[in-house]
């Protein structure tokens, strides 16, 4: 068995189908395509009500901060039932909430240790990390495309934290590979438009 395809963090569920609106919330989130798949996350945890993994997505995601510290308590009551790696990403999301002013997620890279093939893993740092610390939230990215270079939400993440970090062409770069993995979906075209205009506020011009 190849070892890369088992490295990654198990999704603990009692419904196939569950995991399915899990997968499916994620690549909508990831991919710029929703930023908040209620619809799904409610079918998800409708079929499976102890779903850790589900809330704790939410709680990354969630761009209501009230519905993340409540997801959160949720994966807290039933941490117990899942993984190792599940519940250290249930513990990571715990110190973040303790410790708003820490900027490293270093509990986040100790599971990393465990799961260094899994790119979504990859992806959330970045997510957590690019406007706080690119620097770090770059070598997350990086990592996300190396394992997969077709994942076009891993080029999206990495683009905006080149961007942060002052990297203009690299951004532009990871923009583009995100349309050549997702040339029908319209948030890469929409996330090379944010680089253009970061372009002209820095009065660098493109021919």
């Amino acid at each position: 068995m190849d070892k890369n395809k088992t490295n990654i963090i198990p999704i603990t569920t009692n419904s196939q189908e569950a995991k399915k609106h899990f997968e499916k919330a994620r690549f909508l989130v990831q991919n710029g395509i929703n930023a908040n798949p209620t619809e799904e996350y409610d079918k998800a945890i409708e079929l499976d009500s102890s779903f850790v993994r589900m809330y704790n997505f939410i709680s990354i995601y969630s761009p209501d901060d009230s519905i993340k510290k409540l997801n959160h308590k949720l994966a807290e009551k039933y941490k117990h039932l899942v993984s190792k790696e599940e519940q250290m990403l249930v513990d990571a999301t715990e110190f973040r909430f303790n410790n708003p002013k820490d900027f490293n997620e270093y509990k986040m890279f100790e599971l990393v240790e465990i799961c260094a093939s899994d790119k979504y893993l990859h992806h959330t740092i970045s997510f957590l990390l690019f406007r706080t610390n690119p620097k770090l939230a770059i070598k997350a990215g990086e990592k996300s495309i190396e394992i997969d270079d077709n994942y076009g939400s891993g080029y999206n993440i990495l683009g905006y934290a080149y961007i942060r970090n002052d990297e203009l062409d690299k951004a532009e770069k990871a923009f583009d590979n995100f349309i050549k993995c997702e040339p029908n979906n319209a948030n890469p075209y929409d996330s090379k438009a944010d680089l253009m205009i970061q372009l002209n506020r820095s009065g660098i011009k493109k021919l």
